[in-house]
């Protein structure tokens, strides 16, 4: 009888902490990607592996993505929910052989091709910094530009880089951390290129692009997050199915 006690107080202390475990859109876990995501890599410049709850991506140097007509870059992209306001995620190492490699810019990415219009912030150029840059057909905005970034004294440049988008009608906040427990840190907020992200215009994912003067290059990402969707997620099919991949984070 005891022992039948015990067993049911550890079931329910275990709900009662899955209940608190966070569940990623995508947290790379198994062998194969997941197929929410398409690959766009144009030039075949990227190969991919999942292996130990991480997501491998190598590219090749020069696979720059820049103005229209310059579309060599690498991107994984998915659908964003259908809402005006919501929130994604990434955790990404650019920092694999030790530091960010040279001429190389690797984050979240908001994309409509039919318009060419980009949004892409994430750690730059041998971890220079964390910025935006973005792009309207031959418009293309660097950091100075878009006025948007973060120095690496502000947040480092290593193996964990939390990087967070968040959506408010038209207006993009860019945002960044270098650990878990950490205060998110806000670059800023732009709006110009906000009308290019409407209902069914664009997509969201992960970038990844060099130009030259760099380098074969390797980028390790923990998960993508849109919390707006893995929470539904998780409410509408139990917590127990779908909570536990999210217990290492």
């Amino acid at each position: 009888m005891m022992k039948k006690v015990c067993f049911v107080l550890t079931l329910l202390m275990a709900l009662t902490v899955i209940d608190y475990v966070y569940a990623y859109l995508d947290d790379f876990s198994g062998t194969a990607l997941n197929k929410m995501w398409t690959l766009r890599d144009p030039a075949k410049k990227a190969a991919y592996k999942i292996e130990g709850g991480k997501m491998i991506l190598d590219i090749k140097a020069s696979a720059d993505m820049f103005r229209k007509g310059v579309d060599a870059g690498v991107m994984l992209l998915t659908q964003p929910p259908n809402m005006a306001n919501f929130t994604v995620d990434l955790m990404v190492n650019p920092s694999v052989k030790g530091t960010q490699p040279p001429a190389c810019h690797v984050g979240i990415v908001f994309f409509n091709e039919a318009d060419w219009a980009y949004s892409a912030w994430g750690p730059y150029n041998a971890g220079a910094d964390i910025r935006l840059e973005d792009c309207i057909n031959a418009d293309y905005r660097w950091r100075n530009e878009t006025k948007i970034g973060i120095d690496k004294d502000k947040v480092a440049v290593d193996k964990d880089v939390y990087l967070r988008v968040k959506k408010t009608g038209n207006k993009l906040e860019f945002l960044a951390k270098g650990a878990a427990n950490e205060q998110w840190v806000s670059a800023g907020a732009d709006e110009k290129l906000g009308t290019n992200y409407a209902s069914g215009k664009y997509k969201i994912g992960i970038i990844a692009k060099s130009w030259g003067g760099s380098v074969d290059s390797t980028f390790e990402f923990d998960f993508f997050d849109v919390p707006e969707l893995s929470a539904t997620a998780v409410s509408n099919s139990g917590k127990l199915i779908h909570t536990w991949a999210g217990i290492k984070h």
